[in-house]
């Protein structure tokens, strides 16, 4: 599958790859604005510049660098993409990894819950606690928010802590947060101790305090989406005098994690903040069709709304919305691909809300077609052959780019959500899905079944995109 190629850096990137001293830097941006390759090019900076004082200083321990992305499919994307522009050196310790990865070596062998277990634990004791008409996935999300934004021992100030990055609605008033701490959280937790599990916001609170190395320069990607937990584990494994970088943007949030960066002891003046405010990924048609998706959402102090006139690229194909059954949109997506795509030279990334059983038919029909192909999601290695379309969940996708991105399957079904203004779940889709259109550097399709579509569609504006009925 193809990769991003070893870029020449911009101005912009020139400023923050010549700061080079110790302490916390953080790398603002929109999509499209160059945040990977950004991370990438200071990598390779750091590294150069801590191995010369190793051999200045003629120091025997060995640079150690922590690179950490927010899922497997990101991990293994930057790992290739290290492997090919971050030479390998005497004395350098280079590892790319998720976070559950990094800290599970750190803390050791733990059965860990997975997602549906943790439901099934949460639902229960959720059931007679919040109000009938809310939906119950909005409540696991308040937990997950509280679990992994506050240390067990100060669950307490989740009472009087402004709950910023969960939407308006529904609204979660001081009373029905302390029967959460009460009835919920409190037996959660002691349940998980009567059965010797950890979930994975344990994982991070007992990471904090493990042994482990310390590292001289650190990089995290798609830091909006780590938990404060997360970010407190580590801080916790920094060296003296250490390098860390955090790369993000708090539009592309997908999951409720949000926190201060005061909150996790780290204070930030305006010479460690940089901004990059050019969009080199996508054209002014892209940028302009996913803008709807995010205007109005808070932006935060660490976001960036997708900017159509800082694009470097201003021509390129108008975006289209195909109107079809499932079938119908993906044939017409794929017939696009054979017509229009030079699969030698560009990647396709066909995404989706949800995985499995929902790809069978685009693997059947690609097989059909003779189209090669690779699963992108939860692979530890990214694909080495000459597939260069993925299929892949939206929610893997974050990170990658490729040149065409097809959305087909765009039914309320798969992106359900309250009703109320400020819908918690409402914001966290509209984010999803910009982010997914914000993929793609030439091109993109999406598709739905009239009477079924998505409410996401209804947020487009029809003149940023050509309308195509196959019915």
């Amino acid at each position: 599958m193809r990769i991003l190629s070893a870029v020449t850096p911009t101005s912009e990137q020139l400023k923050i790859l010549g700061d080079s001293r110790p302490g916390f830097r953080l790398i603002r941006g929109a999509a499209g604005s160059g945040k990977t390759t950004t991370s990438l090019l200071r990598l390779k900076q750091l590294c150069s510049s801590r191995l010369a004082r190793r051999s200045r200083l003629g120091v025997e321990d060995p640079v150690r660098v922590l690179v950490l992305a927010y899922n497997t499919t990101l991990q293994s994307y930057i790992s290739e993409l290290a492997a090919s522009q971050v030479p390998t050196a005497k004395g350098l310790l280079l590892d790319v990894s998720t976070f559950g990865k990094w800290a599970k070596g750190l803390v050791g062998n733990v059965d860990l819950l997975d997602r549906d277990t943790v439901d099934r634990m949460l639902k229960p004791l959720l059931g007679p606690v919040v109000p009938e008409h809310t939906g119950i996935d909005f409540w696991i999300d308040e937990v997950e928010y509280v679990l992994s934004r506050f240390l067990f021992e100060d669950l307490s100030s989740y009472l009087t802590t402004r709950r910023d990055g969960r939407g308006n609605s529904p609204r979660v008033e001081r009373p029905l947060r302390q029967r959460l701490l009460d009835e919920v959280i409190a037996p959660y937790q002691e349940r998980k101790v009567d059965r010797g599990v950890v979930d994975w916001n344990d994982l991070a609170a007992t990471a904090i305090d493990a042994e482990g190395p310390a590292y001289d320069v650190v990089i995290v990607d798609e830091a909006q989406d780590f938990s404060a937990n997360q970010i407190r584990a580590v801080l916790a494994h920094l060296a003296k005098h250490s390098s860390t970088t955090f790369v993000l943007d708090a539009v592309q949030r997908i999951y409720p994690r949000y926190f201060t960066w005061a909150e996790v002891g780290i204070s930030l003046r305006p010479q460690m903040i940089y901004r990059l405010t050019q969009n080199h990924r996508n054209t002014a048609a892209i940028a302009n069709f996913a803008l709807p998706l995010v205007a109005g959402l808070p932006v935060e102090d660490d976001g960036s709304l997708p900017d159509f006139s800082v694009c470097v690229v201003k021509d390129g194909r108008r975006p289209k919305v195909v109107a079809g059954r499932y079938s119908q949109q993906l044939d017409y997506m794929l017939d696009d691909l054979i017509k229009n795509v030079d699969l030698t030279n560009e990647s396709v990334g066909i995404l989706q809300p949800r995985g499995g059983k929902w790809f069978d038919y685009a693997r059947a029909e690609l097989r059909r077609r003779g189209i090669p192909f690779c699963e992108l999601q939860r692979q530890g290695a990214w694909p080495a052959g000459p597939a260069n379309v993925g299929l892949s969940t939206i929610h893997s996708a974050k990170g990658l780019e490729f040149d065409h991105v097809f959305l087909p399957g765009l039914n309320q079904e798969v992106t359900p959500h309250g009703e109320g203004e400020g819908d918690a779940s409402l914001h966290q889709l509209r984010r999803l899905l910009a982010m997914a259109v914000g993929r793609a550097r030439s091109s993109v399709i999406a598709g739905y079944k009239p009477g079924e579509e998505s409410s996401l569609i209804s947020l487009l504006e029809p003149d940023t995109y050509d309308l195509v009925d196959l019915q």
